[in-house]
């Protein structure tokens, strides 16, 4: 690694749109090259001094000019959607791609759910840390599931299929058309609100009535 290759990378990184595909050692090639100008200042009279200090100055502004756009690139490409990194990512930037990737994805189905009030879409597959929330129930265990859980909750049934969301308990919901499942009530208020879901006492009275 020397100045005139950093000066390469720099350039691609400026005048394209895409991540660059840097040197497998290229973390570990910049390390030593600074540390041999360093190596060299130390040994150096006044005048090579001058230089070699000038040449690190310049090293480093290239460098941390490289980061800064392959970052701002990455943070684009995460919050894009995109599912898996593209080539020629540093071992760091995976870990920092699917930090933010993860962060993103979070975020952004917490701030729908709470400004909007229904259900956010997620482009991509829940973290394996999320807990999702798939238990459905049937009707003839209904008496036992009001048991097991306390009144923040309401059972209601699904009339249409509707996106994955998350729930104001932090729980992600998948749910689909005829399903009976216990949600917060803030959800289950705002599903029935739009027509979509119906509450489980209401949907049994009808359908008694309907026999009747």
């Amino acid at each position: 690694m020397d100045i005139e290759k950093l000066w390469e990378i720099l350039y691609r990184e400026r005048n394209t749109a895409s991540l660059q595909e840097l040197p497998d050692r290229f973390c570990e090639d910049v390390r030593d090259y600074i540390a041999k100008l360093e190596t060299e200042k130390e040994e150096a009279d006044e005048t090579r001094k001058g230089f070699l200090e000038d040449e690190m100055r310049n090293a480093r502004m290239k460098i941390e000019d490289i980061i800064r756009r392959r970052i701002g690139k990455i943070i684009k490409l995460a919050s894009s959607g995109m599912d898996t990194p593209p080539k020629g990512m540093l071992d760091e930037e995976r870990e920092m791609f699917q930090a933010v990737k993860s962060q993103v994805e979070e975020g952004r189905a917490r701030i729908f759910a709470y400004i909007f009030g229904k259900p956010a879409l997620i482009r991509s597959k829940p973290q394996k840390q999320e807990k999702t929330h798939t238990e459905r129930y049937n009707e003839k265990d209904n008496d036992d599931t009001d048991n097991k859980h306390s009144n923040q909750y309401d059972m209601v049934r699904i009339l249409e299929n509707i996106p994955t969301f998350m729930g104001t308990d932090g729980r992600i919901y998948k749910v689909g058309k005829e399903d009976v499942i216990m949600l917060p009530k803030t959800n289950a208020e705002i599903l029935c609100n739009r027509g979509v879901a119906m509450r489980f006492e209401a949907y049994k009275r009808e359908r008694g009535e309907r026999i009747r």
